[in-house]
């Protein structure tokens, strides 16, 4: 079952994706990479942009917990419009806040950031984009910026493919440095929220993608996110 890249933007505008300040789906992770990550920056500014920020949650919850601590200036880009125009018409003041209602590889900044984040977005790029995202995000980087990329688990998702597998929809391989690597497409379905359709790769696919493009694995972790288990990488920028 092949998508083209729009897809994978526009179903986000058929699922109940605001309902996640409702349940708080995802706020483990939100908080994780804020006290153990971002507030670790030891000058008193910082930027950070939001890859596939949805209905603003994460830079919500970031603008809460360190806007008395640091000056901050936050960008971040939304290609659903739905979501996009539900965390525009949220009033957010006292804060240096930009937002694009577009895709990562047609958002254009002139800024260069000390942090990027993508949390759980990876999964709906198209594997022909990969490379390009990446060489996108070292160039959006200062020197020594980190990317904080959330991924579902790897051991997680395949028992949870095999156990319930009516999920499953098809995999494949794809080949980068002429190795190959599995890819798994199936559904993903979030309470209250809707189900969505994702791309997985092997987590080796993307350790030796980042490698390749300037970047050092500088933490890994595995972590409970409310029940669901992902992985959690910080790439720094050479």
């Amino acid at each position: 079952m092949k998508k083209n890249r729009e897809f994978f933007y526009l179903q986000y505008n058929k699922i109940n994706w605001k309902n996640q300040e409702k349940t708080g789906i995802n706020s483990y992770i939100n908080n994780y990479i804020i006290e153990h990550i971002i507030s670790k920056h030891t000058d008193n500014i910082f930027s950070l942009f939001d890859i596939g920020f949805g209905v603003g949650f994460f830079i919500k919850t970031l603008i809460k917990n360190l806007n008395s601590k640091y000056k901050m200036m936050i960008e971040g880009c939304e290609p659903s419009r739905v979501n996009y125009d539900y965390f525009a018409k949220q009033k957010i003041q006292g804060i240096d806040l930009k937002i694009y209602p577009t895709g990562f590889l047609e958002t254009e900044t002139k800024l260069k950031f000390d942090f990027l984040t993508a949390i759980y977005v990876f999964p709906h790029f198209l594997f022909d984009e990969l490379e390009n995202v990446v060489d996108k995000i070292n160039e959006m980087l200062k020197r020594k910026g980190q990317f904080i990329l959330v991924l579902a688990n790897e051991k997680y998702l395949k028992e949870k493919l095999d156990s319930e597998k009516d999920l499953f929809i098809e995999s494949g391989e794809v080949t980068f440095n002429n190795k190959q690597y599995k890819e798994v497409l199936h559904y993903s379905d979030i309470p209250e929220i809707g189900k969505v359709i994702d791309y997985n790769r092997e987590e080796a696919f993307y350790l030796s993608l980042f490698n390749q493009k300037g970047f050092t694995l500088i933490s890994k972790e595995d972590l409970d996110d409310n029940g669901f288990i992902c992985t959690l990488f910080v790439f720094e920028k050479n």
